[in-house]
């Protein structure tokens, strides 16, 4: 009897030891103010579809455009409020293997595992692009959100996280700096 009462123990102890470290692991892959992944979540994605190898990866890197406003004239609780609303569009849009992520601030990148041409990624890029220009209320207050993108690709095999998010970005820098229309480019790296 005393062993069976141990043993029923010892399992609600391992499940409860199980949900706990579970949690903690999600809660580790989560940005806690969107609920999109975050950096390591973008790391295990890159490397899931590293191990597949096949075809090319892409990675776009964005930002809000003006989003300093937001918080200067609404305050920022407003300008988390925009940020989630951008989360929310990027996750919706997002289709199965794509992996969304808050990088910091107002930050965004969106992992492409299977992208079979440079072209493809440019048109995902203006999709998500598009997705977020909906937004067009928040809190009854009438907004306009904007968002630039850069878009890298590469080939699974040799594809190296740091360098396409580093092009990518510049990418998205130019995008900033040169279209009012936001429109994406990508590349293939050799």
């Amino acid at each position: 009897m005393l062993a069976k009462v141990a043993l029923g123990v010892t399992s609600m102890t391992s499940v409860a030891a199980g949900t706990c470290a579970y949690r903690l692991f999600r809660q580790s892959r989560t940005d806690q103010l969107t609920g999109l992944g975050n950096r390591a979540a973008l790391v295990a994605g890159f490397n899931r579809a590293m191990k597949r190898g096949r075809g090319l990866v892409g990675v776009a890197v964005g930002d809000m455009n003006g989003f300093k406003a937001f918080n200067d004239v609404h305050g920022h609780r407003f300008g988390d409020q925009v940020l989630i609303a951008v989360a929310a569009k990027l996750r919706d849009t997002a289709r199965r293997g794509e992996v969304p992520v808050r990088l910091h601030g107002d930050e965004f990148a969106v992992l492409l595992p299977s992208i079979s041409t440079p072209e493809q990624a440019e048109h995902r890029v203006r999709e998500f692009q598009a997705a977020v220009s909906t937004i067009t209320e928040l809190d009854g207050q009438p907004v306009e959100v904007a968002m630039s993108l850069g878009v890298m690709t590469a080939p699974a095999a040799k594809a190296q996280l740091p360098a396409l998010l580093a092009s990518a970005d510049d990418r998205m820098y130019a995008d900033k700096h040169t279209s009012r229309q936001h429109t994406a480019r990508a590349v293939v790296a050799a």
